[in-house]
């Protein structure tokens, strides 16, 4: 059985295993690392249901994220002032 989906991580296709992560996690799949001492982030994953609809969901610190197959995760990261 294979335990690898691939998601979208802001345009790049990302094999990773299908369970959750957390935001920290997400945050280092899209930037190699996470530091939210000199950077905020915010997280944005779309994907369609089984009608075929879009579902948008944002994401914050805190929050676990399930891997599914096809999902596009758009993550920003602005310098903290």
């Amino acid at each position: 059985m294979n335990n690898l989906v691939t998601v979208i991580i802001n345009g790049q296709p990302v094999e990773v295993e299908k369970r959750s992560y957390s935001f920290q996690e997400v945050i280092t799949l899209a930037f190699g690392s996470y530091d939210d001492s000199q950077k905020s982030y915010t997280m944005v994953s779309t994907r369609k249901n089984d009608d075929g609809d879009k579902h948008k969901i944002s994401y914050s610190l805190g929050d676990q994220i399930k891997m599914k197959d096809g999902m596009r995760i758009n993550v920003d990261s602005t310098n903290r002032s």
